[in-house]
């Protein structure tokens, strides 16, 4: 009979698991108490002779036996193969047990399949559940001890009402030299298209369906045969057992308390002497134990107190067969409305007790994570072609998609960053670099969220346009002041290319004769103590040199540049023909410099210098 103690271990406490170390039935002292007092008796046989009976010659013999024994007993792998072995033996165990068969779900199809209220449908459905548990009545008589020791022949399982008289003579009808599993199965497929020929399985859809479930049961039952004829290897089972028993049986003189003389074994370590191997008794407990547990689960369908109990099983599924088909067929409760019926919400009631324990809702592990919900999406760029690299970051118009819904930002909330709506509204205005918007975000993160944090309030979100009005004027005024002073139109690029911590701090100090410098990360650039004089009232940042070979450097070289410079290289003798490159090259940078307003007073200082 199985041990059950799933109640006991329904809670874990402290002295949960210690009150299920002293049952007997079922236990590791049951299962090792014999092999463990034989050994300790060997054990103390052998020391007592050793301390009493024998000679000094015969005790330095003795001490070197057991030397030699403990130390080469490491050389049996007993952990590798015990382990090895009772792991596939449990596989094997817990494989039984699936095929144990269980008529709960036969006797359900059959119950709505076949329909009648006539003593011949009754009778249909009876021999039906009759001849399922007929066959594994059968199959359990020899695959199981206990099964066997009930039923001895076949008169028995007439006498029990597994089978009646005359099935018993045509059972008998047919001879065969192996075991007639398939009979009773054969006549429950029989007494299933009867069924269907009487009209009492109402389509063919229905018949096939309900065949393949008998079917099933059948395959399960008879796999319990395989699982019999066919068990572990015995060569494996007989050097598992002989490799445990050979370790303790080697340990009788490797653990034993020696005391040799100190001038003969000068390598030998001198121990407490116990008496009682305490250590080894210990490893005997725990090995022979895990070695007694793959001996019960070999044969799960024996004798053994964690055995399957296959007589209740037969009777258990014979009661509950007969009371589905026959006497809770077509039995139902009237159609009524349940207690939940205007609730939306269905909450069921607890007792006193399990409700003052708190529930606790199943939800993701990431439900509550603090997220940033940009007001903004993007879509992203895969590579179409297989020789390409790399992206630019090139954006259109289309590629940033507003996020439905999220019109606006909510007050101490960590939604949306003020750099992603300032990109978001940049995006009006024409193409980007998707570069330009990671470097500005990054910079905002690092620079502007103190000043955020210290300015944001709820009458920030109220006035936002107001205060983005206010923020474009005061960057057109210095637009145009820039634009002024190189003498050049008015176009823009300066304010579309800075950072927006850059802009805000800015129009914060009010000072914008002497702005803060930003390097292109974003990040605030450290005040010179000698700063670089500007000439011609344009600011330009600190991290930009002064030279005129960092504005030649940083420019992308093209073909018309190129050949220019090699004209003006090879042909040093026509001061006409250099003219002529000088000016071209001239006309390139003044194109360039037209779409960067930070870059224009430059190039303009430059071709003064050049045509003075």
């Amino acid at each position: 009979m199985t041990v059950t103690y799933s109640l006991d271990v329904a809670s874990s406490s402290f002295f949960c698991l210690y009150k299920l170390l002293f049952r007997w039935k079922g236990s590791i002292w049951k299962s090792v108490w014999a092999e463990l007092v034989v050994w300790l008796c060997l054990y103390a046989v052998l020391s007592v002779i050793y301390r009493c009976l024998l000679t000094m010659k015969q005790r330095a013999t003795f001490e070197d036996l057991c030397i030699f024994f403990d130390t080469y007993s490491n050389f049996i792998p007993i952990t590798f193969m015990l382990g090895f072995y009772v792991s596939a033996v449990f596989t094997r165990w817990w494989q039984i047990f699936d095929n144990i068969g269980w008529i709960d779900t036969p006797c359900l199809w059959i119950t709505q399949y076949i329909k009648g209220e006539t003593e011949r449908a009754k009778c249909v459905r009876r021999n039906c559940i009759r001849y399922s548990i007929l066959t594994q009545a059968m199959v359990y008589r020899d695959v199981a001890a206990s099964v066997r020791k009930r039923f001895p022949t076949f008169n028995h399982l007439v006498t029990a009402g597994l089978m009646t008289e005359k099935e018993m003579a045509e059972f008998e009808s047919i001879p065969s030299p192996h075991a007639k599993y398939w009979q009773p199965m054969h006549w429950l497929f029989s007494m299933i298209t009867l069924a269907r020929d009487e009209g009492m399985i109402s389509s063919d859809i229905i018949y096939v369906d309900l065949m393949e479930k008998m079917r099933q049961f059948r395959v399960n039952i008879l796999s319990l045969t395989l699982f019999d004829w066919v068990p572990v290897p015995l060569v494996y089972t007989q050097v598992v057992h002989l490799a445990v028993r050979s370790y303790f049986l080697i340990a009788l003189f490797g653990r034993q308390y020696l005391h040799p003389e100190s001038n003969r074994l000068n390598d030998f370590k001198q121990t407490i002497d116990l008496y009682v191997p305490i250590m080894s008794l210990l490893q005997f407990i725990f090995f022979i134990g895990w070695m007694k547990v793959a001996e019960v689960l070999l044969n799960p369908l024996g004798e053994d107190d964690d055995d399957f109990e296959c007589n209740w099983i037969l009777d258990r599924n014979l009661q509950v067969g007969l009371m589905v088909v026959d006497t809770a067929y077509n039995r139902y409760p009237t159609l009524e409305k349940d207690q939940f019926w205007e609730d939306a919400i269905a909450e069921p009631l607890y007792t006193a007790e399990s409700a003052m324990r708190p529930l606790n809702p199943q939800v993701g592990s990431c439900a509550d994570m603090p997220t940033e919900e940009e007001p903004f999406m993007v879509r992203p760029r895969r590579r179409t072609l297989s020789r390409m690299s790399h992206w630019d970051g090139d954006m259109e118009d289309t590629d940033v998609v507003p996020v439905v819904g999220l019109k606006h930002t909510r007050d101490n909330s960590n939604y949306a960053s003020g750099e992603s709506l300032a990109f978001s509204n940049s995006f009006a205005n024409g193409g980007r670099k998707l570069s330009e918007m990671f470097r500005r975000m990054r910079a905002g993160s690092r620079i502007g969220d103190r000043y955020r944090k210290r300015n944001s309030s709820a009458q920030d979100f109220e006035n936002g346009m107001a205060k983005k009005n206010s923020i474009d004027e005061n960057a057109d005024i210095h637009s145009n002041r820039l634009d002024q002073a190189s003498g050049t139109p008015k176009s823009g690029r300066l304010w579309s290319s800075m950072p927006q911590t850059q802009l805000e701090e800015m129009l914060k100090n009010k000072n914008f004769n002497s702005p803060v410098k930003y390097n292109t990360d974003g990040m605030k650039d450290r005040e010179l103590q000698n700063p670089t004089p500007i000439t011609d009232h344009i600011d330009l940042p600190l991290h930009v040199a002064s030279s005129q070979s960092w504005f030649n450097e940083s420019l992308p070289v093209i073909k018309e540049e190129e050949e220019a410079k090699r004209k003006s290289n090879t042909d040093t003798e026509s001061p006409k023909s250099s003219k002529h490159s000088s000016m071209s090259i001239r006309r390139s940078e003044l194109r360039r410099s037209s779409s960067s307003g930070s870059d224009l007073g430059k190039s303009g200082k430059r071709e003064r210098k050049k045509s003075e």
